[in-house]
């Protein structure tokens, strides 16, 4: 894997972030809090989130 230079690989993050935000309500407000694709969604974001404030 290439290693992108410190702002594109912020704003791939950003990119994915927002995006799963995005799928994470949809699933959240027509399949529940609970539903395990939103878990899984939410956990995914989670990770996501913390590699975004590492970088």
């Amino acid at each position: 894997m290439e290693k992108l230079p410190n702002n594109k690989r912020k704003q791939t993050l950003l990119d994915e972030i927002n995006s799963l935000r995005k799928e994470m309500i949809i699933y959240g407000t027509t399949k529940g809090l609970t539903n395990k694709k939103t878990i899984e969604i939410s956990q995914k974001l989670d990770i996501i989130l913390n590699k975004y404030q590492l970088t």
